[in-house]
């Protein structure tokens, strides 16, 4: 029986188009989206700009409004964007204040109202409004990753993260770095998904099945022939929980029946040479 990479676990999750399982208590833990989608969850396939015109309702206020209003309308921005198809985004502009990359206008627009709105609300509801900003940017950046716009959706894992640990949202903090390295793995950038894997495990390991299992897969590739590595790198598979889809799931529970004996000799097939 023979170990599957990291590129093949990997990719039959993305083939799978599986969700993770609803847990409404973990996600509103983080923060309670407004549109019924899992903080956790890799999200719907991306629908027509139509479809989230009909979804999306404009806010009642102006935009001028007071900084509620800029809220709700960078709230709504947000998930306008993040509903379109990549050829229904709209016109596409160069993120300065951030990274550097093209990113549609829609939605650079709802992170500028969205930052604007909580550098200008009450201190007593900042927290609040930034852990939601925090979130918008986590979804922004699944969008862009999910079509390989790497520079501009790493930026905005990493960032949503920052935020959302000044907010004391250390499960989506961890969350972001965590499906940073799942990304940065299909990337083939290695090293820095070990990286970001690390960091979402230091940061939380509630309900954060996904860092370790991926580290495990990483781990075991990298240890050759090192007993001592692939028996530790098998801890973490075991370890790791049940994981965000059936696939990943159904790939580590064959790798938890492999015996041991034969763990030195599993791994002849590596990413890095695909």
């Amino acid at each position: 029986m023979s170990c599957p990479t990291p590129a093949e676990g990997l990719t039959a999750w993305a083939q799978s188009g599986a969700k993770v399982p609803a847990a409404r208590s973990r996600a509103e833990a983080v923060a309670k989206p407004e549109t019924g989608e899992s903080a956790l969850a890799p999200g719907p396939a991306a629908t027509s700009a139509s479809a989230s015109d009909a979804n999306v309702p404009p806010p009642a206020l102006p935009e001028s409004d007071g900084w509620e209003a800029q809220f709700a309308w960078g709230v709504y921005y947000s998930k306008r964007a993040c509903l379109a198809s990549e050829s229904a985004a709209g016109p596409w502009a160069s993120d300065w204040k951030g990274s550097r990359a093209g990113v549609p206008r829609q939605m650079l627009r709802a992170e500028d109202l969205l930052a604007s709105a909580v550098q200008a609300a009450p201190q007593q509801h900042q927290r609040v409004k930034l852990a939601e900003r925090a979130l918008r940017l986590y979804y922004h950046a699944k969008w862009l990753a999910e079509r390989n716009h790497a520079t501009a959706a790493e930026w905005r894992y990493r960032e949503a993260s920052r935020l959302a640990r000044q907010t004391r949202r250390n499960v989506l903090a961890a969350h972001s770095l965590g499906r940073l390295g799942y990304f940065l793995i299909h990337w083939r950038r290695l090293h820095e998904a070990k990286e970001a894997l690390h960091e979402s495990q230091r940061i939380s390991s509630k309900s954060n099945p996904l860092a370790p299992y991926l580290l495990g897969l990483l781990e075991r590739q990298d240890a050759g022939k090192d007993t001592a590595r692939i028996l530790a790198a098998e801890e973490l598979i075991i370890n790791a929980g049940e994981q965000p889809s059936s696939d990943l799931e159904a790939e580590r529970q064959r790798l938890m029946q492999v015996p041991r004996a034969q763990t030195a000799a599993i791994l002849e097939d590596s990413v890095l040479d695909s």
